[in-house]
């Protein structure tokens, strides 16, 4: 009985490793009934001419612009005439006064021929202090101007005598003039904006499909 059981047993192994065999697989079959089974894995699969676009995306930018202030200040103002040699000599007063009307309309302080005047002005706090002052140049043949409302700027000079800044000098000598500054300034503003981008964007791409892991089991 052992002898025909051992062979009914081989003869359906065999069957069904040739069942497997058609089927495209091998079985091998061992005393101990373990298997050995190998399937095949499929031909990879290609896919060109893909367009693949990722998400937009929203930034907030500042953006600069021109903006225009008024401003007005309480200062004090000395100056000076620069020559050629860069020596400073006392600037001429036109007026004695030392404080200035705001609807005084005319000049300030002129030179020589052939130098420049150069003006030191700082904040007025109640003292001439002009250890944090800043300056401001005039060209040559300019007088410093007063005008109406507080304006301050450099104008040509009135056409006088050759000896009237000396005459000025000798009869106001040097001094300071306290006055409120009043001027309208261009600056650099900014605003945000939000601003939105396209991802990124690919044209023509290729994915290749294998099948996936597996393949073979044991």
């Amino acid at each position: 009985m052992n002898v025909n059981a051992n062979a009914n047993a081989n003869a359906n192994a065999g069957a069904r490793a040739g069942l497997n065999a058609r089927a495209g697989g091998s079985v091998f079959v061992g005393g101990g009934g373990s298997a050995y089974v190998t399937v095949d894995q499929p031909y990879p699969t290609t896919i060109s001419g893909l367009n693949v676009e990722g998400a937009r995306v929203r930034q907030v930018i500042r953006v600069p612009y021109e903006a225009r202030r008024r401003w007005e200040k309480r200062v004090v103002i000395r100056a000076f005439c620069i020559d050629d040699r860069n020596v400073p000599h006392p600037a001429a007063q036109v007026r004695p006064d030392r404080d200035v009307n705001g609807d005084y309309e005319g000049e300030l302080y002129r030179c020589l021929a052939g130098t420049w005047l150069q003006i030191t002005w700082a904040e007025y706090t109640g003292s001439a202090d002009f250890g944090r002052g800043e300056t401001m140049d005039c060209r040559k043949g300019e007088a410093l101007w007063h005008g109406r409302g507080g304006r301050i700027e450099c104008k040509a000079q009135r056409a006088e005598r050759d000896c009237n800044e000396r005459s000025l000098l000798r009869r106001y000598g040097a001094g300071v003039k306290i006055l409120t500054w009043v001027r309208e300034e261009t600056y650099t503003e900014y605003r945000e904006e939000v601003v939105e981008q396209a991802g990124y964007a690919v044209s023509g791409a290729m994915i290749t499909l294998d099948g996936g892991v597996g393949g073979r089991v044991f």
